[in-house]
């Protein structure tokens, strides 16, 4: 698995539009991988002071399309690619992690649902998966959750941040490296792992 983060310009008005619009989001990242028919997990994240597109992927991903349009002007490449299975490696039973999720507790719906938006409710569902995906959730905190706009319907969408224990790591490995949740097509369902408080460091 690979992860790879895009610095976004966000003073481009071509950034702007594409902030707004998850349908363009999800095309772009798609148009990174060879014919387009990858399904990767993606989410949008603040890491300092910059915004930046977050992708996980069994492929590496090219993202000079997206670099064009949305990137900074004189920095290239504006995106940089890890090999992820290194730290799913060390993910073993019993280790704990920070953890970041975005994933679509309620998938794609033709109506918002506000029930949806009400963090008890969110992180029953969070409990639930983790008995699934072979992870126990210690602590976690809704930091984002919406109702999306996608073309003629609306997707769930929603961030946690949190610490778990790996119960399972064959488990924990596939739920990751497929996606928590559902609309996992659009993209939803990334979590990232990380020994310090994130996964990233500057």
């Amino acid at each position: 698995m690979f992860l790879t983060r895009m610095a976004l310009d966000v003073n481009r008005p071509e950034t702007a539009e594409l902030l707004a619009n998850p349908v363009q989001i999800l095309k772009e990242v798609r148009a990174a991988f060879s014919g387009g028919n990858m399904q990767p997990l993606f989410r949008l994240e603040m890491i300092g002071s910059r915004q930046w597109l977050v992708v996980l992927s069994r492929l590496r991903p090219t993202l000079y399309s997206a670099h064009e349009r949305y990137g900074y002007p004189g920095v290239f490449p504006s995106w940089e690619t890890f090999d992820f299975d290194e730290t799913l490696e060390r993910a073993e039973t019993g280790t704990t992690w920070n953890f970041s999720l975005s994933a679509s507790p309620r998938g794609i719906w033709p109506d918002p649902d506000p029930a949806w938006l009400e963090p008890y409710r969110l992180n029953q569902w969070l409990e639930l998966q983790s008995s699934l995906c072979g992870f126990k959730v210690e602590k976690a905190v809704v930091t984002r959750c919406e109702w999306l706009p996608l073309d003629d319907v609306f997707i769930h969408a929603c961030h946690w941040d949190g610490v778990l224990t790996v119960t399972d790591q064959d488990t924990f490995v596939w739920a990751v490296s497929t996606g928590i949740g559902s609309a996992r097509e659009e993209g939803a369902g990334l979590m990232t792992i990380a020994r310090n408080h994130t996964f990233w460091e500057d």
